[in-house]
């Protein structure tokens, strides 16, 4: 039976004044106070979820201060989360324009060229961003999914491993750790990042699915069974999925979105 792991999702990364220089001497302080109140107005509302009214912020205040760097970013990180990433990529590169020392809009840079499978360009942002920012431990755990998509496991584990040292209770850390060590058979190992993460977030149900199925893959049943009993109490729909395999041998393949 061939089992499938998922991965944690990539968090987008949208951020504010304090990372970049907020003063434009060529449009002048009135305009670009004007365009730090939008961009703030944009972040409230992506951070609410509503991202296409958050969209038409960013874009305003890119038209009232065009050569400030943050709401670039912010717009791009907005068209990762609407699927847009070959515009958000135009976005990315225009902010790093605007400011070089820009570690999350390498950052999001890397995740654009990560949804479009451009795993060599996508390993490139992350490992700028990191240089900009050495304890930045999203792009740390994300190089690790660039990695491991890529086919480098042990560059995957090394970059999970350091974004666990930079941040130990990081449970999206641990479970991808998990899954990378399961691929390459080091099934202990992986049974024990994915605990580590249950424990560290046990509402959490991916860790508690990829235990089930590496407990399969063991020829565990009752191991897996426990984690099937644990998964319904949750409501979790991964619950069914690994009752599939336990019961009727389906192939255990889910998303990572």
């Amino acid at each position: 039976m061939k089992l499938r792991f998922v991965l944690s999702v990539i968090p987008l990364v949208l951020f504010c004044l304090n990372n970049v220089n907020a003063q434009d001497p060529l449009q002048g302080k009135k305009k670009t106070s004007l365009a730090v109140d939008l961009n703030q107005q944009g972040l409230g509302l992506a951070s609410a979820g509503h991202i296409n009214e958050a969209v038409e912020l960013f874009k305003t205040a890119i038209k009232t201060a065009p050569d400030f760097a943050v709401p670039y970013n912010n717009l791009g990180a907005s068209y990762n989360a609407l699927g847009r990433y070959d515009e958000a990529i135009v976005l990315f590169k225009r902010a790093i324009q605007l400011d070089d020392k820009y570690p999350e809009a390498y950052y999001n840079l890397g995740d654009s060229f990560l949804r479009l499978g451009q795993y060599p360009n996508a390993v490139k942002a992350y490992e700028q961003s990191l240089h900009l920012k050495p304890d930045f431990s999203e792009a740390q755990n994300s190089l690790g999914v660039a990695y491991n998509n890529w086919g480098k496991r042990n560059e995957a584990i090394a970059a999970y491993t350091a974004a666990i040292r930079l941040r130990p209770g990081y449970p999206e850390a641990y479970n991808n750790l998990g899954t990378v060590l399961t691929e390459v058979g080091k099934y202990e190992e992986a049974i024990a990042c994915f605990r580590q993460a249950v424990e560290l977030k046990p509402k959490w149900s991916l860790p508690q699915y990829n235990l089930g199925v590496l407990f399969l893959r063991e020829n565990n049943r009752v191991g897996a069974l426990n984690q099937y009993r644990t998964l319904a109490t949750m409501s979790s729909s991964y619950a069914e999925k690994l009752y599939g395999g336990i019961y009727h041998g389906k192939v255990l393949m889910v998303s990572n979105k």
